[in-house]
């Protein structure tokens, strides 16, 4: 496998992780382990910018912000 292969795969392994999976690259190579980690915190964003508690947030904090009539 190549190493651009390698790296791409580590972003994808670490995308497709669950909250609190162990980055299996930790002490094996800093650069897998980082690109495993960027993989797994872009899910972790996408999963709380794009869940119910942040609906409800938004949806009472442009309520709130609403001028009143």
């Amino acid at each position: 496998m190549s190493k651009r292969a390698e790296y791409v795969y580590a972003l994808y392994e670490g995308s497709l992780a669950e909250p609190g999976d162990h980055n299996p690259y930790a002490g094996r190579s800093l650069v897998l382990a980082k690109l495993w980690m960027r993989g797994y915190r872009r899910v972790l964003h996408v999963r709380i910018q794009t869940g119910q508690a942040m609906h409800r947030y938004l949806g009472a904090r442009d309520w709130a912000a609403q001028p009143p009539e």
